[in-house]
């Protein structure tokens, strides 16, 4: 699943937390809400998806996603 198939049903004002997933450590990408969350991230794959972190105290709620390593552009030259 795409993350914007997967924040699809997710209001704007709602926080995300993006890291990438490659090898055994992950890369924390940010934090962002999801209206902001514009590019090419959102065509990548979810590799999983945590559950909403409560922070109900805070009045908002904080969603965890990994997504798949950037794909790097390989160039032929001629």
């Amino acid at each position: 699943m795409k993350l914007y198939e997967a924040i699809n049903d997710l209001a704007d004002n709602e926080w995300l937390d993006i890291s990438e997933v490659e090898r055994d450590e992950p890369l924390h990408i940010g934090r962002i809400t999801k209206e902001l969350l514009k590019g090419e991230i959102l065509e990548r794959e979810v590799i999983k998806h945590l559950t909403t972190v409560d922070s109900s105290e805070r009045g908002y709620n904080i969603y965890h996603f990994y997504v798949e390593v950037r794909k790097k552009e390989i160039y032929k030259f001629d």
